[in-house]
């Protein structure tokens, strides 16, 4: 079996999201949903501009859009 590098990025990913998971089952509604998403959007859009700069984040969400 060969190693394979995506494969321990999805594991890591995996592990990442599973927080996010957990509090979108505790929403009790889809305005609490909203709420989280909305929270979300908000605090990646703070890491992208902190890691990548706003130049960055802007081309990385027109990537993810198209």
């Amino acid at each position: 079996m060969s190693y394979d590098p995506h494969d321990e990025i999805r594991r890591r990913m995996a592990y990442l999201v599973a927080p996010i998971d957990k509090q979108i089952m505790m929403c009790d509604d889809e305005h609490d949903v909203l709420m989280l998403a909305c929270a979300m959007l908000s605090t990646a859009k703070n890491i992208l501009d902190q890691q990548v700069g706003p130049q960055g984040r802007k081309q990385i969400m027109e990537d993810y859009i198209n």
